[in-house]
């Protein structure tokens, strides 16, 4: 039996396809073997040498297993995005174009038809899907509930990861007179919110019959230009700031080692200093008793008033 060298594909990750291995000169009897040594990853794809693989690795196989045109969509691809790591389901998801076999599944992977494959991203030696496409199809192959779907649009839109129109035009893509949670995250941006908590707080202040307007996210500044803050929420006939506190984005230490608590509370006392109230809420308050906190904001509101200030403005 001829030797042959386990060829070194570059964006691989060392990994090779049952092709690629016969193109470098193997026999069936040498695939044989290493299927026998445990180095088959999926049924068309190899490892050079046995153990486990790590996650990013894994997912490149995934890739190769799928097809050389396959894009990876869904949760899995948002995750690579940098979003909805806090969330879980059991098939990761790749697209390949409609000339394709019909759906296959293998080792929790699954290739799903597409007659609009994207032009991929390459990211850690993978393709996969724009952002926007990738909310999409998680939302299309369930993959997340709508609550969660809202909460990831909210974050991808607020980090100026794509745009409200770009999302927008993908739900439409899917189906026009969709629906749910990236609809609601589309709306809820355009009115103004960054957050699922702030646009739960934005409808809490809207249908209260006596709350006068609130802004959300403003740039305040002094008269002389010098930035105040940028509250989720403010009153400016009352100059009352309502921040939204949550213990997911505030807990921990910055990159350069300091408190994110201490900072949040140090800025939410910048406001006070010019004469502004300010009024925490955390985002589990606006969701699971939303009643109890707008009747304790307009008692603070309301009673405020015809408050002026020659020093704070909306810029």
């Amino acid at each position: 039996m001829s030797k042959f060298t386990f060829p070194v594909i570059p964006g691989q990750r060392g990994l090779a396809t049952t092709q690629q291995l016969l193109e470098a000169g193997a026999s069936l009897s040498q695939l044989q073997h290493l299927v026998r040594s445990g180095r088959r990853i999926l049924r068309t794809v190899y490892s050079p040498r046995p153990g486990p693989l790590t996650g990013g690795d894994l997912l490149v196989a995934a890739s190769l297993w799928a097809g050389p045109r396959s894009v990876l969509t869904g949760l899995h691809a948002l995750q690579v995005h940098g979003f909805a790591y806090d969330h879980e389901f059991p098939i990761t998801s790749f697209l390949v174009p409609n000339t394709a076999r019909a759906r296959v599944r293998a080792g929790g992977f699954e290739t799903v038809r597409t007659k609009r494959l994207p032009a991929p991203v390459l990211r850690d030696d993978l393709r996969i899907a724009p952002v926007e496409r990738a909310l999409a199809d998680a939302n299309r192959l369930r993959q997340l509930s709508d609550r969660h779907l809202r909460g990831v649009a909210m974050a991808i839109l607020q980090n100026r990861r794509t745009s409200a129109d770009r999302l927008a035009s993908e739900i439409e893509y899917g189906r026009p007179n969709a629906t749910g949670g990236m609809v609601e995250a589309v709306v809820d941006f355009r009115r103004g919110s960054w957050s699922v908590a702030e646009a739960e707080l934005a409808v809490l202040v809207r249908e209260h019959p006596d709350l006068p307007r609130m802004v959300q996210n403003p740039r305040l500044v002094t008269a002389g230009g010098k930035r105040i803050g940028t509250p989720d929420g403010y009153f400016p006939d009352a100059g009352v700031v309502v921040q939204v506190h949550s213990r997911k984005y505030h807990d921990g230490f910055t990159d350069t080692g300091g408190d994110k608590f201490a900072s949040t509370m140090e800025k939410d006392l910048d406001y006070q200093t010019f004469g502004i109230v300010v009024v925490p809420v955390a985002p589990t308050t606006l969701r699971d008793t939303p009643g109890t906190f707008i009747g304790k904001l307009a008692s603070v509101v309301l009673p405020r008033l015809g408050w002026q200030s020659d020093d704070v403005l909306i810029a």
